[in-house]
């Protein structure tokens, strides 16, 4: 079964599964081919093992599935006595006691779901628990197939300790996504605001602060942000509440944007970032378990000099020229901007390289954009009716 050239091809399969897009649906491909198996699937679901959040699965079409998840999971027969066994094992439904065969089929779950995909028996396991996350492993066979024997459950167990690995990874893996990700939005969107467990807001910045004052549209009320907008403030609400340990059990939810409406306006952005538990707290001003970053889409981004000086140890005239290449400016541009000659510039340009340690203007363009210089200023406002129309 799980031995030999097969189990170092599926060993690289489930290694290499955090890193590719559908890493984890080979892996549960070469399982089910490997163990013979009618399908498989791994489900995240919260701390109580009673909601699915998302999961992979083979061999079973999608309609099916999302029965499965919708509405059959907490039917199965199977899983009220998995949560009764030890986490970080596999254990065969036939003989370990999960549920017996006359039990199962007299299920609902098996008479109006798994009869029709022919599953009859089964060997799973709550594989690993993080962060308010229950994670399990269901392999699953037809009846001609025969139940799942203590051989090929114990080499599902010796296989266990490597799968906890590779979530493991993936935990560090979209950690540190969310890391660079709250980096990179810090860096081009300096309004930000940042919520404890509690939803209150902990940290906002200059810039939140002043859209709050110029904007009608949003408040605080307390610690709390309060949107005027019903339908936004509900939206508002859903995400924050899926993104807190005391209301959904660390939900692996990736946040999302709100738009604001405003009269006469582009409407503001709220975008709701959930920070990772584990997240690396010195990143942040306060400790904070989301972040909410505002956009104005009718804001002018310009560069802030002094810190690009600073990060890059450049002069100020050069800081000027590196922003200005950010901006998309050729150098003779620059030079009739800056009123130098282009010599000068080329010249600046030379050193800019040189102390960014870049070697095209494509690169510096990509390392200025990434640093966190970027601030935004109001644009000038448009009337609703134009003086000039005639109105």
């Amino acid at each position: 079964m799980l031995a030999g050239k097969g189990l170092s091809e599926l060993l690289d399969t489930l290694y290499y599964a955090p890193y590719e897009k559908s890493g984890w649906q080979e892996f549960l491909n070469r399982m089910v081919s490997l163990s013979g198996s009618r399908s498989a699937r791994i489900l995240v679901m919260n701390k109580n093992a009673d909601q699915v959040f998302s999961g992979v699965q083979v061999n079973t079409d999608a309609k099916a599935h999302k029965a499965f998840v919708d509405h059959f999971v907490n039917l199965c027969p199977w899983r009220p006595g998995l949560a009764t066994l030890p986490p970080g094992r596999f254990y065969s439904s036939f003989l370990d006691g999960i549920c017996d065969q006359k039990t199962f089929y007299r299920s609902e779950f098996f008479n109006d779901w798994a009869r029709e995909l022919d599953i009859h028996h089964g060997a799973s396991g709550t594989i690993w628990r993080h962060g308010g996350q229950t994670i399990q492993v269901f392999m699953q066979r037809t009846g001609g197939q025969g139940h799942f024997t203590r051989a090929e459950t114990n080499a599902f167990n010796a296989l266990a300790p490597h799968i906890r690995r590779a979530l493991r990874l993936e935990a560090i893996m979209y950690q540190r996504k969310q890391q660079q990700d709250y980096l990179e939005r810090q860096g081009c969107f300096n309004a930000l605001l940042l919520l404890d467990a509690h939803q209150n807001v902990v940290h906002v910045s200059e810039q939140a602060w002043q859209l709050i004052q110029d904007n009608t549209e949003l408040y605080l009320h307390g610690q709390k942000l309060r949107l005027q907008a019903k339908a936004a403030q509900e939206k508002l609400d859903k995400l924050l509440t899926a993104s807190f340990a005391n209301k959904a059990s660390l939900a692996p939810v990736t946040g999302g944007v709100i738009p604001l409406p405003r009269f006469a306006r582009t409407p503001l952005l709220i975008q709701v970032m959930p920070l990772h538990p584990d997240a690396d707290q010195a990143l942040m001003p306060v400790p904070a378990h989301c972040a909410l970053f505002i956009v104005d889409g009718q804001a002018e981004t310009e560069f802030d000099l002094d810190k690009l000086s600073v990060l890059l140890s450049l002069t100020r005239a050069e800081a000027r020229v590196a922003a200005l290449i950010a901006q998309g400016e050729k150098a003779a541009d620059i030079a009739a901007l800056c009123q130098v000659s282009p010599h000068t510039v080329r010249s600046q340009i030379k050193s800019i390289f040189l102390k960014a340690e870049v070697s095209s203007q494509a690169q510096l363009t990509a390392l200025v954009r990434a640093l966190p210089v970027l601030r935004y200023q109001p644009a000038p406002q448009t009337p609703f009716l134009s003086a000039a129309s005639g109105e």
